[in-house]
């Protein structure tokens, strides 16, 4: 994890903070957003903060930021062994056929896609929470019956009213998300502006005299630095070639340099195909141009790939 713009608190539980919790669904079953929840702070206190639990009958892996008034924060890396959890979201050997979606591939900063057809960014929306205001993330979940991941730990910082508390999440691939609920705690302290304000100058001055060691990083659970994925890119979905076949959107995987495309594709489990390749398109030809996904074809008993094309 990193953390900048000054300190941060983790909090515990304390009766000293009012909390309230903002819950959040994710509009599609398989997604990777990025997802992008906005608090605003109420500021009174001059300390706020978020807590992210998510109540979900399955594991979930992906990289958590906060940010206030635009700048960051603190960023995590949540999450271990995802990918076992969410096989349904993602291209493997039952697959049976495959279609690209208009628009182009990217680089790792998404300048890559630029003018081509995309999808609405993915979002999350917002229900009221059904739980009480307990501050023990198995306890926000009980509600639903569902088991408790935190995603992002209780983080405090100084605040004015009215700022930006955004919280954005996404993964590298997507993460099944069916019935998986997002909880946002928002932590507001119960004591006054004045009091806030010694607390954090006594901090301040504590860092400077004896500022804490530097300890090794830990490993990365997942490559988080080229950030998320660009908007999904829009796909014209064939016909259903079989009744049993269920259809797999397309989704953006990291290519180790720049964005890869995994074109969206019918699955049956019952009929053993090649999953898609990732496809890094070439840059966009023209305004007009259609990005047409590679696909696997079956030629004399042997999968061939057919690549991607620019139509």
């Amino acid at each position: 994890m990193r953390w900048s713009l000054g300190l941060i608190v983790l909090a515990g539980c304390s009766s000293t903070y009012r909390t309230k919790t903002h819950e959040f669904v994710a509009t599609t079953p398989c997604g990777q957003g990025p997802y992008d929840i906005h608090i605003k702070a109420d500021g009174k206190t001059g300390e706020e903060g978020v807590e992210v639990i998510a109540c979900t009958p399955r594991h979930l892996r992906g990289v958590a930021e906060m940010r206030i008034k635009g700048a960051l924060l603190y960023t995590t890396e949540f999450g271990d062994d995802a990918p076992a959890d969410n096989q349904r979201c993602l291209a493997s050997p039952a697959t049976i056929a495959t279609i690209g979606g208009s628009g182009g591939g990217g680089g790792g900063s998404a300048a890559g896609v630029a003018g081509a057809a995309q999808r609405a960014q993915p979002t999350l929306i917002q229900r009221p929470y059904r739980g009480d205001e307990g501050r023990f993330a198995d306890k926000l979940c009980e509600a639903y019956g569902l088991q408790s991941q935190v995603v992002i730990g209780a983080i405090l910082t100084r605040t004015d009213p009215g700022d930006d508390l955004h919280v954005r999440l996404w993964s590298n691939v997507p993460n099944d998300l069916e019935h998986a609920i997002f909880l946002v705690q928002q932590l507001t302290s119960k004591k006054s502006k004045a009091e806030v304000d010694a607390e954090w100058d006594k901090l301040a001055k504590d860092y400077e005299k004896n500022p804490p060691k530097q300890t090794p990083r830990e490993p990365k659970k997942q490559v988080a630095e080229h950030g998320p994925p660009p908007a999904p890119l829009a796909e014209a979905k064939p016909a259903q070639p079989t009744a049993r076949a269920t259809w797999i959107a397309g989704y953006w995987q990291w290519a180790g340099a720049q964005w890869g495309w995994v074109a969206g594709f019918w699955r049956d489990e019952r009929v053993a195909m090649p999953a898609p390749r990732v496809e890094v398109p070439p840059p966009v030809p023209g305004a007009a141009a259609v990005w047409i996904g590679g696909t696997w074809t079956l030629r004399a008993g042997a999968w061939i790939w057919i690549e991607g094309r620019w139509q």
